[in-house]
């Protein structure tokens, strides 16, 4: 009888293994690279026809991921149209995403892919989920094919390891962020282990894999919360006259017991306006109440709407005859081209429900489809020229790109609302820090 663990660890610790990453988007197409970058064979799959047709001219379909560093790797990345290859590959990884429906999880996105993948799944395979989930779900959605066809941690091997990717971080990469690893079973943890110290500096090791989902919630939790504080202080200290960014220099100063969280016009990503979501929506499951969590989702959400009503007293207090508004940034976060739950689309989404004439400047994305008034509407990003720029009336800095030059625009005379502290020091009539 085979020895399935015993063959699968000699291949992965000879670095002699396919490696499948299902779902090459922001955190799977990083996954794809390490591994690659490790001469590791890696077939990748994404129903993204697009993303596949950039890669395939060796260029990079990511911002923050160079083009030379897709040619260094790319005849290990093997870039798959159908799940046929399935079978070749030694371990499985999905990274799907993981979004809200009608405000409650939806993993039809790994579910529908299990169930077109299980007749290619055979023995000596370990299968990894990493996309984030609620505890309890990836035992839910593998085990029952698992277990009714294979052995579980003997012939088929099951493991959950959170990702935590942070698109566009240059401090942290896959090699120096410490991974979270779990498993059905002994054998699972141990294989998951050795896979993922290929391509890690340090692997920590869930006593099972409800704890290891539950880890990736409350690391998401925790920065909701504290996110939600500082939203709300701040607009509470507006009305104070009191900075609280000066605030925070100086809590910031102190060496233990406090991490600065800064204020913005909202959270965005798929993780905080996501995750916290999950975790309640599972307790009322359990008849657990989590108002504490809920409270951080309402006031994050709160404070977007609070800054676009800010918004458009600001712009009627103009009197200007029809201004033309200008939103600079529509990724969630700066640097970037990531668009999910961003709180500037909603910002600016609202304004131009409202018939107010507003533009957007991206220098991440050519364009954007708006849900206008429930029908889409794809309007273009004007590019990134300090003379268009100063032609608008106001200007809203709403996702702060280093690319910006803040100082010129600044100067300009233009009303500015800043939404993110850019222009915090600066004290004229024109600006207007939310």
């Amino acid at each position: 009888m085979h020895n399935f663990t015993k063959i699968l660890e000699n291949k992965i610790n000879s670095k002699k293994i396919n490696v499948a990453v299902i779902g090459i988007g922001y955190v799977g197409f990083k996954l794809a690279l390490a591994f690659a970058k490790k001469k590791i064979n890696v077939y990748c799959y994404d129903k993204d026809k697009s993303k596949k047709k950039i890669l395939k001219l060796k260029k990079s379909p990511f911002s923050y991921i160079s083009n030379l560093a897709i040619k260094n790797v790319y005849k290990y990345l093997k870039l798959k149209d159908s799940f046929n290859s399935i079978n070749e590959c030694d371990t499985i990884i999905f990274a799907l995403p993981t979004p809200l429906k009608n405000g409650k999880p939806d993993l039809s996105h790994i579910i529908g892919v299990w169930s077109l993948i299980q007749k290619f799944i055979r023995p000596g395979q370990l299968i990894v989920l990493e996309s984030t989930t609620y505890p309890g779900s990836t035992e839910k959605i593998f085990l029952p094919f698992l277990k009714k066809n294979f052995i579980l941690d003997k012939n088929i091997f099951l493991s959950f390891s959170p990702e935590r990717e942070n698109p566009g971080d240059e401090k942290y990469s896959f090699r120096n962020t410490p991974k979270v690893i779990s498993g059905y079973s002994l054998n699972s943890k141990n294989l998951c282990k050795s896979l993922y110290q290929i391509i890690v500096n340090k692997i920590i090791a869930a006593k099972n894999i409800k704890i290891a989902e539950m880890s990736k919630l409350l690391e998401n939790i925790y920065r909701s919360v504290n996110i939600a504080l500082i939203n709300e202080l701040r607009i509470a200290t507006l009305k104070m006259n009191i900075d609280i960014y000066d605030v925070i220099d100086v809590a910031g100063t102190k060496p233990f017991g406090f991490q600065k969280f800064l204020p913005g016009p909202g959270t965005g990503g798929h993780c905080i306006p996501i995750d916290p979501v999950y975790f309640s929506w599972l307790a009322k499951k359990y008849k657990a109440h989590s108002k504490f969590i809920d409270l951080s989702t309402k006031i994050n959400r709160y404070r977007t709407n609070w800054i676009i009503s800010k918004i458009k007293k600001i712009i009627n207090l103009q009197k200007i005859n029809k201004p033309k508004i200008l939103l600079l940034g529509l990724s969630y976060k700066k640097n970037i081209e990531d668009t999910r739950e961003s709180a500037s689309i909603k910002i600016f989404k609202k304004l131009k429900e409202s018939n107010f004439n507003i533009n957007f400047c991206e220098p991440y994305l050519n364009k954007y489809n708006f849900d206008i008034n429930n029908k889409i509407i794809t309007i273009k990003s004007i590019k990134y020229n300090l003379k268009k720029i100063i032609k608008y009336d106001i200007i809203i800095i709403s996702t702060d790109h280093d690319k910006f030059n803040y100082n010129k625009i600044f100067r300009s005379e233009r009303i500015i609302i800043d939404l993110r502290g850019r222009a915090r020091k600066i004290n004229k009539k024109n600006i207007f820090s939310l």
